[in-house]
């Protein structure tokens, strides 16, 4: 097996630090790590080759690539590990994407100012599943995923909850909503996609696979 050229053991710890800052509460970051070496190890030949490029603008670039495909790599295996953890298949993972959290604030938003109780109704549907039994279509993963938006969405700060409430629940245009917050309607914009935004960084990021 060849040898890992000596820039992966440099870049290794460093993409794990920045997946490892999004993915803490799911994953350690010695496992990323190994994870990561594991991912590089089966490139090893190919990286090489590129790092070892004598034109020193093709090898900064090479290098560059090869730490942007090492972090989806590192996230994909975060997110995994994440999905596991949570109670979904990992092929939920679109849900993360900005216009699956649009299509499903309005229900997360809704089962807070109802008071519906998510994790309960997940308990159910988990007592009444065979073992091993998870698809989408049975219900079970798609309330696991409201009910971490919902977990996202107690963690924002009022205001962004406030605005993403008038936004996807209450379906205020961007007009009213610059009215509310006294503000230009590109600032209101603005301020909207902030907000779904940081909705998404508690959710993990988004998705590895953009």
């Amino acid at each position: 097996m060849s040898e890992l050229h000596p820039v992966i053991y440099d870049l290794v710890p460093s993409v794990a630090n920045t997946i490892y800052r999004r993915y803490k509460t799911h994953v350690e970051k010695d496992d990323i790590k190994q994870e990561l070496m594991a991912w590089a190890m089966t490139r090893a030949a190919d990286h090489t080759e590129d790092l070892m490029e004598p034109i020193e603008e093709r090898r900064r670039h090479n290098e560059q690539r090869i730490a942007w495909q090492m972090k989806r790599a590192g996230e994909r295996y975060a997110r995994k590990e994440k999905a596991a953890k949570s109670g979904y298949q990992t092929n939920d993972e679109a849900y993360y994407e900005t216009p699956k959290l649009g299509m499903l604030l309005p229900f997360v938003i809704a089962s807070i100012i109802d008071g519906t109780v998510l994790e309960q109704a997940q308990e159910m549907i988990n007592d009444g599943q065979p073992k091993g039994s998870s698809s989408p279509s049975e219900g079970g993963n798609l309330l696991a995923n409201l009910i971490d938006i919902k977990r996202g969405f107690l963690k924002l700060d009022v205001d962004d909850q406030t605005i993403l409430r008038l936004r996807h629940h209450e379906s205020f245009t961007l007009q009213q909503i610059a009215q509310v917050l006294e503000c230009a309607t590109s600032t209101a914009d603005r301020r909207c996609a902030q907000s779904l935004r940081r909705l998404q960084d508690n959710l993990g990021g988004v998705s590895p696979w953009q």
